[in-house]
């Protein structure tokens, strides 16, 4: 069986920026939720993006109803046309005449 050195004076370069660091504070990178054989010092090391998990879990967000039914209380309706202000019996505005039939 193969033994290994301990990491107690090892040392490793980083391998995004290059410095020489002590091998136990070298950390791994996981890029879309898969380790992959890099190691960098502290300062370079970045958690992986959540961002690059889009697709990777199935999301159900309906943004329609299926039957939808009208409001039935009042407070929620429009407002009809005979609570409106009337408009007044002006036949030009600024000047410009206005083609429009009122109802008196």
């Amino acid at each position: 069986m193969a033994t290994f050195a301990s990491e107690k004076r090892a040392v490793g370069d980083c391998d995004r920026c290059g410095f020489t660091r002590p091998l136990k504070t070298l950390r791994a990178i996981t890029i879309r939720m898969k380790k992959v054989n890099l190691r960098v010092c502290p300062e370079c090391w970045e958690a992986d993006h959540p961002q690059y998990k889009l697709g990777t879990f199935k999301i159900e967000d309906p943004q329609a109803l299926q039957n939808p039914r009208p409001a039935l209380n009042n407070d929620r309706t429009l407002i009809p046309n005979t609570q409106l202000p009337r408009i007044s019996d002006a036949r030009s505005v600024n000047g410009a005449a206005l083609n429009v039939n009122l109802i008196g």
